[in-house]
């Protein structure tokens, strides 16, 4: 079956001359999440925010 899958996608991209799947950018990188980011990191640096240190969910 996933043989068959890899020849229709084959097909597609020799007819429709293109991947047969959307690329996007990572939205990690995203102007907004930086700028999100920015506003964290000067909020730890005023003492604004403060960074505590929690046990790992499943850590032994």
């Amino acid at each position: 079956m996933a043989q068959n899958s890899l020849r229709i996608d084959d097909a597609r991209v020799n007819t429709e001359r293109r991947i047969p799947f959307e690329v996007s950018a990572d939205p990690f990188y995203s102007k907004e999440n930086m700028d999100e980011l920015e506003r964290r990191v000067a909020n730890i640096r005023t003492g604004k925010s403060v960074l505590k240190e929690h046990d790992l969910i499943g850590g032994e």
